[in-house]
């Protein structure tokens, strides 16, 4: 049996703080203004991204770290879907789609993200993540939310974006 972990150790780690038992989850602007002055916001995933810099830069910062973290990428989108799914489901084996429970898993976040990019096409908080979840919507958070922050400008073989949506709203690459 093949875990997702053994095949993408550094994206495992480091995608935590968007896992609901994990990270701060879902923060508003005036939350984190309060808490966090001199930080700018980008988005109701804001705290979880600062999280996975730090714990990147803290954990895996060498350019060696950096090469492997690529080729982790790279790898995971040129896979079957039956990864992604080892990414998000109760046992994080590869191919199982029995996902992980809401208040644990990544898919909140990544719905969130999903909400966020086709605000004209979907109501804000209606996409039920036991029911409506769906794999496109981790592949658009991992490509904004972890790729493009830790390779800012750098191009991602094997995705294309959603061409509708408004995908201005999610450009986390300027983030610090």
């Amino acid at each position: 049996m093949k875990y997702f972990s053994q095949h993408y150790p550094v994206i495992t780690h480091i995608s935590k703080p968007f896992r609901g038992g994990w990270g701060p989850g879902i923060c508003r602007n005036d939350e984190f203004e309060r808490e966090f002055p001199d930080r700018a916001y980008y988005g109701e995933l804001t705290l979880c991204i600062y999280d996975m810099q730090s714990m990147f830069n803290e954990l895996y910062g060498t350019g060696e770290d950096f090469e492997r973290l690529c080729q982790e990428f790279f790898s995971l989108f040129n896979a079957e879907e039956a990864d992604w799914f080892g990414m998000c489901s109760e046992s994080t084996r590869i191919g199982d789609k029995k996902l992980e429970d809401i208040d644990y898993g990544i898919q909140p976040s990544a719905i969130c993200i999903w909400e966020e990019t086709f605000s004209e096409e979907v109501q804000l908080y209606s996409i039920d993540p036991e029911e409506e979840f769906h794999i496109d919507m981790l592949k658009l958070m991992v490509k904004r939310c972890m790729w493009d922050v830790l390779f800012p400008g750098e191009i991602l073989p094997g995705y294309t974006e959603p061409t509708s949506g408004d995908l201005s709203l999610l450009d986390y690459s300027v983030m610090k």
